[in-house]
């Protein structure tokens, strides 16, 4: 827990000394920046969460903590202070979730429907809705980042996408897969959805592009858990 508290500190920190560092560049550049920096704490304290030995139980806790801070300073204003308290209650319930996966073939089922169901939430489903009708709603949803050298937030990242973050890099510890190179994979599909964004300039759902690069970067131990599967079938038979 130590080093979640620490990656916390630096969260804020980034969030709150980012738009006063002098930035460089285009308006894209520096949001690209921004959301970049903050990104980084977010993904250790994640990281952190899932390497960790923490117990359901602690995990629980630390899920009921999230929520009532997050809730709490976001309704207070304090967008970057409540940061780490949503990265700490997405990331427990993504760990949580991650641990009950046995079979790899789970994780592939999982990666399909959420990336289906982001892509019709964002342009048709319930975050259109929300969005359009309900923005303020976001506040308590999105992990804001900052622009570099600009005050105000930048790009969002939801919580749900820090979720299934979490459970693809738990679950694939368990399933046979390959936990840190699918973490880093995942983490640079947030970078190309901002950078997509930016230069497609419509609001773009991460969830298939986190699906997508978790997917690609297992896929030789998806076909081969396939095949050492079919082997012990014919085995038996």
């Amino acid at each position: 827990m130590a080093r979640v508290a620490l990656w916390a500190v630096a969260a804020v920190a980034v969030l709150e000394l980012a738009p006063r560092v002098p930035g460089v560049g285009s308006i894209e550049v520096r949001v690209l920046l921004g959301f970049a920096l903050g990104l980084v704490p977010v993904l250790l304290m994640s990281w952190t969460l899932v390497k960790g030995v923490l117990s359901p139980a602690a995990l629980g806790a630390l899920i009921v903590v999230g929520i009532v801070s997050a809730v709490l300073l976001s309704r207070l204003g304090w967008f970057a202070a409540a940061v780490p308290f949503k990265v700490v209650l997405a990331a427990s319930i993504g760990v949580l979730l991650g641990r009950q996966v046995a079979e790899a073939w789970w994780l592939v089922v999982v990666a399909g429907v959420a990336l289906v169901a982001d892509v019709w939430s964002v342009f048709a489903g319930p975050t259109k809705v929300v969005v359009e009708k309900a923005p303020v709603v976001l506040d308590y949803l999105l992990i804001h980042f900052p622009v570099l050298g600009v005050a105000g937030s930048g790009m969002g990242l939801g919580m749900s996408d820090v979720i299934f973050l979490s459970l693809f890099a738990a679950g694939s510890a368990g399933a046979g897969l390959r936990p840190v190179a699918g973490f880093l994979a995942m983490a640079a599909s947030f970078l190309v959805t901002v950078t997509v964004a930016l230069v497609w300039k419509p609001a773009l759902p991460a969830l298939p592009f986190l699906a997508v690069a978790f997917l690609a970067v297992n896929s030789g131990r998806f076909v081969g858990l396939a095949r050492s599967a079919r082997d012990r079938r014919r085995g038996s038979g």
